[in-house]
């Protein structure tokens, strides 16, 4: 086989995968709308088929187009919407680097593990909620409170994934890169961390959900401007239509940033599924 043949039939494989992923994608774009569109048609039928419910109780989508309109063109979903990202993310992104590192260190050193563990493993049963009255009387009402805890909740996960990744790496694999010279920084960075990297992702992917809850619990006590804010002064005037669209809102939130994890995390990473 001459290498003109060779390369017609890598080109003919590569085209063919190529159309069988983009045959893959499109078919998961049309059932994700498929299955929105079947839950709103659900979520509009069953509260008018319902004798005797107030519908102002429990709207439904038609019910709401409204305030979602109203919240829209005045900025104010927006400007709630923006606040309450940027302060998840920002607790991810804290929590997200500590606990990878401690993940790492604590699978390592074995005394230290052996130090911290009550304390991390105790600590981890504790949900941030409950340590929202604390982190008002701590830090007041401003971001340093809602910054903590979400790096609270965040960390958590992310540690506890980390540390199970980096313990379970291949023994074999760390006598060979020692055997070969590799240094402490070159054996977590060339060996451990790839190869944890899987439960590493899924520690992400987990807490990037986790810090959207916390957001709301932080807001809901005491803030000016976020969802949570929007929704609990909402509740307090009666206007469950607004709640909605706050609800909404959170849901539309989260899955545009799962599907951006995804899509980073497979962007970096080609091995890692879109699912």
């Amino acid at each position: 086989m001459d290498e003109s043949e060779v390369r017609r039939i890598e080109a003919a494989f590569t085209a063919s995968t190529r159309q069988r992923h983009r045959r893959h994608a499109i078919r998961q774009v049309v059932l994700n709308v498929a299955g929105v569109l079947l839950f709103l048609a659900a979520w509009e039928v069953l509260p008018r088929s319902i004798p005797g419910l107030n519908l102002l109780l429990f709207p439904p989508p038609s019910g709401i187009v409204g305030a979602l309109r109203e919240l829209a063109l005045s900025g104010e979903l927006f400007l709630h919407a923006a606040t309450s990202v940027a302060r998840s993310l920002g607790g991810f992104a804290v929590g997200a680097v500590l606990g990878v590192s401690l993940g790492v260190v604590t699978a390592m050193v074995a005394p230290l593990r052996f130090l911290s563990d009550p304390m991390l493993h105790g600590f981890r049963a504790v949900p941030a909620i409950a340590l929202v009255p604390l982190a008002v009387v701590w830090f007041g009402i401003g971001e340093v409170s809602k910054l903590a805890l979400i790096t609270w909740g965040t960390f958590f996960p992310v540690w506890i994934n980390t540390y199970l990744g980096a313990r379970d790496v291949s023994a074999t694999l760390v006598r060979s890169a020692r055997s070969l010279g590799a240094s402490r920084s070159t054996l977590i960075l060339r060996v451990i961390l790839p190869a944890a990297l899987p439960l590493i992702i899924a520690g992400l992917r987990q807490s990037l959900a986790i810090a959207l809850v916390v957001m709301v619990a932080a807001e809901l006590v005491g803030a000016s401007i976020g969802l949570g804010q929007m929704i609990a002064t909402a509740q307090q005037i009666f206007r469950i239509d607004h709640m909605f669209v706050g609800l909404l809102a959170l849901g539309i939130i989260g899955f545009a940033l799962d599907r951006l994890f995804v899509f980073v995390a497979h962007r970096l990473l080609p091995w890692y599924g879109r699912t």
